[in-house]
């Protein structure tokens, strides 16, 4: 007898094989099997009142299930809301709720429990593990590892949690004989009587509607004739035992049942009659399929026993034995187990205590199988710092490697920040050789040279952008030692100050950013029209030589210096004869001033937009 309340701790959104009390709240209904203590509340009246305004609350249960259930008038409300699944073939449930809408999706399979016709075992797999409601099922040993949906691949699924059938869980029923051999000792008991005569016939005393079909189709195989039932309804949609049952009482098995208001019938009482149809008496042994019996015994006894002058007891059981449920729990070794079934002289506590030894420790350090994940690479480590490497910003942050193609296009000369307790980066980047699965980027060895060669230029110009470095410029290497003309010597201090500024403002030490005596910068006039595709360094660059010109012009004016120096300054210069721009004179212009020119490049140092004084043009 089933003492589940009908929810599990994981998913109590679900009721399973319980439709009373707390259950009329669930979002779903599962049937294990038609049997009488898994169908408590299924045709009450709260909860039929409640199919009658919802529009998601379903009933899942196996194809068999649905038409034995059906096959009753009083479950005829349920028609539209019965939803039949395939027997292992894991399906999408979504459970809603219809005030808040709330959704809970979970993948549900119904496995084969070997109970009675259409009884399934309930797969449960959602966010909070996977659960095994087992309903009542018997399982020889070795079964669990034929199921293949317990399986993830080779190995075994990580169940949480196992709703127990734990009707025989007790040392007193640690071997049950298996059906098999059941079957064997009752179709001797049978073979023997009924070939007597016509008039000896056996009636299986059953006292389940269902669950005793094993019996009827093979020893309505193994004798050729029919098993006499009271109705075929029930049958009607399982072609498969329909074939093996009549109710033509002229057969010599029997396994009709006496009505419920009768308490006590005689064993030799045949419910349809104990008479032939010509008046002739029949002669009746009954077999009763049964466990608990057994149990009780202090003695070890034989798979039937004889109880009276013509009445015997079969060993049937439709449950698990206590060796057959350990060998099914060692099997799976769930985390947690719950009884749903107390033993017959035993407490819930009983039965708890004796299930803990089958529980898997998860504190012990064995190694539990589980489904492969998506597989996880480990970074290369990496000993030296690299100019492209910035994992240190990220404060040690588990980051996944990097694609070849982003190393690449990190490897631009840009200007990272450098912490303070960090040497700089060395001019040579070392090439990573990793081997990244993922890499979209071709191998090819000239690729890799150009890299190189554009890391090693980008590194180059990197290496000074930092002005508080320990080493001291080494001036010479930039400015020749020739002796100046006399005409270079008229602008000495103006000069020479500016180009150290210049060095000190970009922190530059590079030769490329600085020019020969031989090739001046064009004059004031050229970034006016070309300086809209300078860089902010080579515009500082501009103003500092432009500054030199325009101290030298004033310093002309005000020594009174003769035409002939104004005849050179108006010449072009060797700059502007070997330049790439051909700019002429703009009309009505004239010489800019300091403050101009201070103005201007500030503006143009700034990135700013500049607008000439005309107004007719735009930088």
């Amino acid at each position: 007898m089933s003492s589940f309340a009908g929810r599990m701790k994981e998913y109590p959104n679900m009721s399973l094989d319980r439709f009373d009390r707390e259950n009329l709240h669930a979002r779903a209904y599962f049937l294990s099997h038609c049997h009488k203590d898994h169908m408590k509340g299924l045709k009450g009246p709260l909860l039929k009142r409640k199919l009658k305004f919802s529009l998601t609350v379903k009933l899942y249960c196996s194809f068999v299930t649905k038409e034995l259930l059906l096959s009753n008038p009083k479950y005829a409300f349920w028609e539209d809301h019965i939803v039949a699944l395939e027997l292992e073939s894991p399906t999408l449930i979504t459970l809603i709720d219809e005030a808040s809408g709330e959704r809970e999706e979970l993948v549900v399979t119904l496995l084969p429990a070997g109970h009675c016709p259409g009884s399934v075992m309930f797969l449960v797999e959602g966010a909070q593990g996977t659960v095994l409601y087992t309903g009542d099922f018997r399982l020889a040993k070795g079964d669990a590892s034929r199921i293949e949906l317990l399986h993830s691949g080779s190995r075994v699924k990580d169940i949480k949690s196992v709703y127990l059938d734990s009707t025989f869980y007790d040392p007193r029923f640690y071997q049950i004989p298996s059906r098999e051999t059941c079957l064997h000792a009752i179709r001797g008991l049978v073979q023997d009587w009924v070939s007597r005569s016509v008039y000896h016939t056996v009636w299986l005393n059953c006292k389940a509607a269902y669950g005793y079909e094993y019996l009827f189709t093979n020893l309505g195989d193994e004798f050729h004739t029919q098993i006499h039932v009271k109705s075929l309804d029930m049958f009607k949609k399982m072609p498969e035992i329909l074939s093996h049952v009549t109710t033509d009482r002229a057969t010599q098995i029997h396994a009709c049942r006496h009505p419920k208001d009768e308490e006590f019938v005689p064993a030799s009482r045949l419910p349809c009659g104990s008479s032939a149809s010509d008046g002739t008496p029949l002669s009746i042994i009954s077999i009763k399929p049964s466990t608990m019996w057994f149990g009780e015994r202090t003695q070890r006894t034989k798979v039937i026993v004889r109880t009276g002058a013509s009445s015997y007891r079969a060993c049937f059981s439709f449950h698990s034995s206590y060796s057959e449920i350990k060998d099914f729990l060692s099997y799976l070794q769930p985390i947690n187990i719950y009884p749903s079934v107390i033993p017959i002289g035993r407490t819930h506590a009983d039965v708890t205590e004796l299930l803990k030894s089958m529980c898997r420790d998860v504190s012990s350090s064995a190694v539990i199988y589980r489904p492969l994940g998506t597989l996880k690479r480990t970074r290369p480590e990496q000993h030296t710092h690299d100019v492209d490497c910035a994992d240190w910003l990220f404060e040690g942050a588990d980051l996944a490697p990097v694609r070849k193609r982003v190393m690449m296009q990190e490897a631009t000369p840009t200007t990272l920040p450098n912490r303070p307790d960090e040497p700089l980066p060395l001019t040579h980047i070392p090439l990573i050789t990793g081997d990244y699965m993922d890499c979209t980027e071709s191998n090819d060895d000239d690729e890799e040279e150009r890299d190189l060669e554009e890391e090693e230029r980008g590194g180059e110009r990197d290496e000074g952008s930092v002005s508080n470095s320990g080493t001291p410029p080494r001036w010479e290497e930039f400015f020749t030692t020739e002796i100046l003309t006399e005409s270079q010597t008229s602008q000495p201090h103006s000069c020479s100050h500016t180009s150290p500024s210049h060095s000190t403002l970009t922190g530059s030490q590079t030769p490329e950013l600085f020019v020969d005596d031989s090739a001046k910068l064009p004059s004031p006039s050229i970034p006016l029209s070309a300086g809209r595709g300078l860089s902010q360094a080579e515009s500082m660059l501009i103003q500092s030589e432009d500054r030199c010109q325009g101290d030298a012009l004033t310093n002309l004016d005000a020594g009174g210096e003769e035409s002939g120096s104004h005849t050179h300054q108006s010449e072009p210069t060797e700059s502007q004869v070997s330049s790439d721009f051909d700019i002429p004179s703009t009309p009505d212009s004239h010489t800019p001033g300091p403050d101009d020119l201070s103005d201007l490049y500030r503006r143009l140092a700034a990135g700013e937009e500049v607008i000439t004084r005309t107004g007719s043009q735009s930088l």
